[in-house]
């Protein structure tokens, strides 16, 4: 008899223990010293140095929540920055921090009982009261083996006990993005949060992942596009479905149903969207990375720019379908060993001087592109010797085919004369190409890139650095670089 109440105390008294055993406990940092640096003050000096190159924010609109990437500091934290940047010195008193797992499928969400998270930078106080509303509700549970070896989540807090020192935070990790799932967390967090004005969102979550350059661009604006839609149902469903790509997909996805609880509307703004090619140099496998901001309210509507005057230099109709037929022949001849077409007239306007691109795609992908940026042959010949380049000499791919002709598009741009800016300001994008110079570094990009990237004039401009010029991405704001802009009539096969 004593030894079985001897057996019921330990299990009365000794479960009640396991139950509350990390009550008291902190969490310790995981990632330190591998995600992000493992001392403070080179934590604190790399966090204040990419907030230093974001500008503050000015947003006059109520910031609901940020979406930002969760990968190592050295590919991520620039891109990261632009959202905090948006939250520094903010007052919020608790942030719910939203995350998928890397290690576990599960239903529900785990949270953590216990009092702080320590990080190099010291301790970060858990929400112990809205920890006891979320636990007594079945879907939230402890697993300590998960949340202490999560990654996406820990990376957040040295950015937050930078920029909102003091702030207490509430970890939630979700292990399925089925729907369902996701709307019952969401919708507990939401009631559990309810009324408070003080309470910042945040969904951690990296884009593609280990797809060629141009691939992963393509993925990543898919994802951003959909996301400044801002229709829940619609975003919900695409990132469940995996029809756009986002490894933090639960998260996102929690994100916008709170949002879309506390206010209706709100509007999601692109801050700046990256990848690791930026800090590594390899194109040939890259993770995206996106900031973006979720306000209340919706988005602005911006004027749209009254059409171009049409230039006396620009091409005819019937010009243009000359060049193109040319372009076309000039491939085809030189794929077959056959000579080269000689100018399809005598037009004037062809005997000019004008810098060219001839841009070859296939199935709407890349195909081939190469161009003269300043004006070096008469207009016909440099379409010419431009679609021979395109087709043979563009770096990036294999030789055109012959038998591959038949799937081809053909585009060219005929370009202005480049003249220097004196600043950014005066790029006008989707109007403008702009060409980077800095000593014996220099890159372009047609005014096309904009329109079919969706980038803003930083990001634009960040890329055309980094990707183009082989230059740090900020090297658009040193004195020392030359800005010089351009126009393009650009026409296809297809337009």
């Amino acid at each position: 008899m004593k030894t079985i109440i001897t057996v019921l105390i330990f299990l009365v008294f000794g479960g009640f223990l396991l139950m509350n055993v990390h009550a008291d406990e902190v969490r310790k940092a995981a990632v330190a010293g591998t995600f992000y640096p493992g001392d403070a003050k080179d934590i604190s000096s790399l966090i204040g140095a990419v907030l230093k190159k974001v500008p503050a924010g000015r947003e006059s609109e109520e910031l609901i929540g940020i979406i930002v990437p969760h990968a190592g500091y050295v590919y991520a934290a620039p891109t990261a920055a632009h959202a905090y940047a948006l939250v520094k010195g903010k007052k919020y008193n608790l942030v719910v921090l939203l995350g998928r797992s890397h290690r576990g499928a599960f239903k529900g969400a785990l949270i953590d009982g216990r009092n702080a998270w320590e990080t190099p930078l010291g301790r970060q106080e858990l929400d112990t009261a809205l920890y006891g509303k979320l636990s007594g509700n079945d879907l939230f549970r402890l697993n300590p083996s998960l949340m202490d070896h999560e990654h996406c989540l820990e990376v957040q807090v040295p950015f937050l006990q930078t920029v909102l020192p003091g702030v207490k935070i509430v970890p939630v990790l979700l292990g399925d993005a089925e729907i369902g799932n996701v709307r019952m967390v969401a919708d507990a967090l939401s009631k559990a949060v309810a009324g408070r004005t003080d309470v910042l969102l945040i969904a951690s979550t990296d884009l593609s992942h280990f797809y060629p350059l141009d691939v992963a661009e393509k993925k990543d604006r898919a994802f951003t596009a959909l996301m400044e839609q801002g229709d829940v149902d619609t975003i919900c469903r695409q990132v469940s479905s995996e029809k756009v790509e986002v490894c933090g997909d639960a998260a996102v996805m929690a994100l916008v149903m709170m949002a879309a609880a506390r206010t209706k509307p709100f509007h999601v703004k692109l801050l700046a969207r990256t990848t690791s090619a930026d800090a590594t140099g390899d194109r040939k496998s890259v993770v995206g990375y996106a900031a973006m901001a979720l306000f209340t309210g919706a988005a602005k509507k911006t004027a749209v720019a009254a059409p171009a005057e049409r230039r006396k230099d620009m091409l005819t109709a019937d010009q243009r379908k000359k060049l193109l037929t040319l372009a076309r022949e000039t491939i085809e001849c030189r794929l077959a060993g056959k000579s080269l077409p000689e100018a399809p007239s005598q037009d004037a306007l062809f005997q000019e001087k004008r810098g060219v691109f001839v841009t070859l795609h296939k199935h709407g992908d890349l195909r081939g592109c190469i161009g003269y940026i300043m004006p070096v042959e008469p207009l016909w010949k440099a379409v010419r010797t431009m679609a021979v380049e395109s087709a043979t000499g563009d770096p990036r791919f294999p030789a055109v085919t012959l038998p591959e002709m038949k799937e081809i598009e053909v585009e060219i741009s005929v370009l202005t004369v480049p003249r220097r800016v004196g600043s950014a300001n005066e790029i006008v994008l989707k109007r403008d190409g702009v060409i980077v110079k800095k000593g014996f570094r220099q890159g372009v990009f047609l005014p096309q890139v904009a329109e079919e990237t969706g980038w803003s004039r930083e990001e634009f401009l960040n890329a055309l650095c980094s990707h183009k010029a082989g230059l740090p991405a900020d090297a658009w704001k040193d004195p020392d670089t030359e800005l010089l802009t351009f126009q393009a009539e650009v026409f296809s096969e297809k337009k």
